[in-house]
């Protein structure tokens, strides 16, 4: 382990607290203590439709965050980027402006068969391959979802009649590996679903004392395009119904599980 990894107190503040953050552009005021947190800036409409009110706050660098209500809730939902690196950042921030709360809305792809194109995945834990919390802690810290959250996206699936897969996520930094030992190495250890901001979410909201989880659309399978030697690694098309429908339940389940976050004391 990297000797200046001991030294850091996650407890003690920053010192960028309740300031104008340099990359998202947000201040405070401008963001709800729940924030949903999407990779793709092409989500964060979607999530607003879902939205009462919704005002834009800021846009930088592809972090778009726009702040309104669901079933008079405050809900701010903020683009993160593609990475563990880029997305630590939005999340590092949001939480030096006051997120409480922060539910990755992501797209996953499917490590065991039974994840179809457009199944609903929630990650109770990720393997940390992610390139960005190695650089937080030891490679032997946990990234665990916050048990409650789990929970109430759970729930809030049952509650929709929304079927999900429930499972571990692999948080990696590498989309186009040539290589199907890469993908199915994790796929034989019964790891659900593979994509790359979960594990830094997880480590930084436990390292900075918020509630976080994940939930993810399956846009292709993985651990089925590496059984042979040569790995497929085309994606389908995401704009197909099956996709659009995935995406639209993941948004619905997780603004549904803010509700239950607020309802349940959990964030205030």
């Amino acid at each position: 382990m990297t000797s200046y990894l001991e030294k850091v107190d996650f407890r003690l503040p920053t010192g960028l607290e309740g300031r104008d953050q340099y990359h998202i552009c947000c201040k405070p005021g401008d963001v709800a203590p729940a924030v949903l947190v999407p990779g793709d800036q092409g989500r964060v409409g979607k999530i607003v439709a879902m939205l009462d009110g919704a005002e834009k706050k800021a846009e930088n660098r592809g972090m778009i965050t726009y702040t309104g209500t669901y079933k008079g809730w405050p809900v701010s939902v903020t683009s993160t980027g593609m990475g563990g690196p880029s997305a630590a950042i939005a999340y590092e921030e949001l939480i030096n402006v006051g997120a409480k709360l922060l539910i990755r809305v992501g797209s996953m792809a499917g490590l065991q068969p039974e994840v179809r194109e457009g199944d609903v995945v929630i990650a109770y834990a990720c393997v940390r391959d992610d390139g960005a919390s190695q650089y937080y802690v030891q490679q032997n810290y946990p990234a665990v979802a916050s048990p409650d959250v789990v929970q109430a996206l759970v729930q809030s699936a049952r509650e929709l009649s929304i079927p999900v897969h429930v499972g571990i996520n692999w948080s990696h930094s590498c989309f186009y590996s040539r290589s199907p030992e890469y993908f199915q190495a994790w796929a034989r250890k019964r790891v659900t679903s593979m994509e790359m901001e979960g594990a830094a979410l997880f480590v930084v909201g436990a390292l900075r004392g918020v509630h976080c989880g994940l939930i993810g659309t399956c846009f292709a399978n993985r651990g089925l395009q590496s059984q042979q030697d040569v790995v497929d690694l085309s994606v389908p098309r995401i704009d197909r119904e099956v996709i659009e429908r995935g995406v639209r339940n993941s948004i619905k389940i997780a603004l549904e599980a803010v509700v239950k976050a607020y309802t349940g004391g959990l964030i205030c």
